[in-house]
């Protein structure tokens, strides 16, 4: 039986093609093909542990200073009067800086309110009625009418004094009747003696009236001015103890008309008072209404194109001043309800402004601070956020803050390896096998 070797010694390769692959070597990528392979997989896997690709949560953000901007709005449907500032102009504390349209001359409310700033309620009495007179006042007339009636009460009391003629009555009664008691204390003095001669006269006509000596008559006629001595003197006593009752009924009604005078003047003091709160209180409303100030220093611009006599709607942003003092600069997020269980506080936040394209400045790096414990009405989240290196940029730029710049930003929830998501995958599809 024939071997192997010698049945293949005897086929005969006529294909010209076969003979010279048979004859030709492999080439390098035959032979190191997976070696190739091999490092190519180990390649991959090193890039997907070194490259990070973090779980991020979306959200809004709005920079601002820890003083954030104000914003000044048309509180009522009305008219721009005035407009006292230009875009972008620096402003003081408390400026005035528009003006919208009322019924009343705006110069006049200022003037009011400068005059009633300068007094306070000890001193209402000195306000200047007769200049405010002429001031027209729109709705914080009848506030005014209201306060300047109450005051005109006020001052004509205190220069009329109504209640002095029974002051003055009664103080001249009660010296009448002190000096009619004075002229009767003497007449008393006078008849005490008369009283007592004339008791030891009928003592004596009695003695002798014993002894005979003196007829029944003339005994008679001494016991009659005896009597008549002692009437006098009770005569007087009655007429003091009149005038002193009618002292003491002086001086209740005396009391009376002082109590009465002081709690007259007290009402109107008070009355007068009120009423100058409720005006100070209308003063405030129309300046909330009608007047856009500023309460810090800064500078102002315009949020809409703004002139005079155009109409304004209520709740319409007309102003905004930003703070000269921007101290600090904090980051407000608004993250929505989805995987807001993941944010927690001290993870980092990636910051890409609209004003500054981020492929172009690069992103803004910050802080969780605190969060919410409630979302608001629209499930929404509020988070705070500080800025440890400012508006630096991850290009190392560092950009300007002059208003307030709004822009998205994401949580960095979890800071993962690329190896590290895929296998989250598998293991969540492999757990998903097993649940079917």
């Amino acid at each position: 039986m024939e071997t192997k070797k010698e049945i293949l010694d005897t086929i005969q390769l006529h294909s010209e093609g076969v003979q010279d692959i048979l004859t030709q070597p492999p080439n390098w990528m035959v032979r190191w093909g997976n070696t190739i392979i091999f490092l190519i997989l180990l390649l991959i896997l090193g890039m997907s542990y070194v490259i990070r690709y973090p779980e991020f949560v979306p959200s809004t953000v709005i920079i601002s200073s820890s003083n954030p901007p104000e914003k000044l709005e048309a509180r009522i449907n009305t008219k721009v009067e005035e407009i006292l500032v230009e875009d972008h102009q620096a402003v003081a504390k408390n400026q005035l800086l528009m003006v919208l349209q009322s019924t009343a001359d705006y110069h006049d409310v200022i003037r009011l309110r400068r005059l009633v700033d300068s007094v306070d309620n000890g001193g209402l009495t000195h306000f200047p009625l007769g200049e405010v007179a002429a001031f027209k006042l729109g709705d914080i007339q009848a506030d005014y009418n209201a306060f300047a009636k109450a005051l005109t009460d006020e001052q004509l009391y205190a220069r009329l004094q109504p209640y002095s003629p029974d002051y003055a009555a009664a103080d001249r009664s009660l010296a009448e009747s002190r000096s009619r008691i004075r002229t009767l204390q003497q007449q008393k003095s006078l008849e005490q003696t008369k009283y007592e001669l004339s008791k030891r006269e009928f003592d004596r006509y009695q003695e002798l009236f014993k002894e005979r000596v003196v007829s029944a008559a003339e005994m008679s006629q001494e016991r009659i001015k005896f009597l008549q001595a002692g009437q006098n003197l009770e005569n007087i006593n009655l007429t003091i103890s009149q005038l002193q009752e009618s002292i003491l009924s002086i001086e209740k009604t005396r009391s009376g008309v002082t109590i009465n005078a002081e709690k007259d003047k007290i009402n109107l003091s008070a009355q007068t008072g009120q009423l100058f709160e409720q005006l100070r209180k209308s003063l405030n409303a129309w300046e909330q209404n009608y007047l856009l100030t500023s309460a810090v220093a800064g500078v102002v611009s315009f949020q809409q194109f703004l002139g005079k006599n155009q109409f304004v709607k209520s709740g319409d942003i007309l102003l905004s001043v930003m703070p000269d003092d921007k101290n600090m600069l904090i980051g407000r997020l608004l993250v929505p309800t989805t995987n807001s269980g993941k944010v927690k506080e001290g993870q980092k936040v990636l910051v890409k402004l609209d004003n500054y394209p981020y492929q172009e400045f690069g992103m803004v790096e910050g802080r969780i601070k605190n969060i919410a414990n409630a979302p608001d009405k629209d499930g929404n989240y509020y988070v705070n956020v500080i800025l440890p290196k400012g508006l630096q940029t991850s290009f190392h730029r560092t950009l300007p803050f002059d208003r307030e710049l709004k822009g998205n930003a994401e949580v960095v929830t979890q800071d993962l390896r690329l190896i590290e998501r895929v296998f989250y995958q598998l293991r969540k599809l492999l757990r998903f096998d097993a649940a079917v």
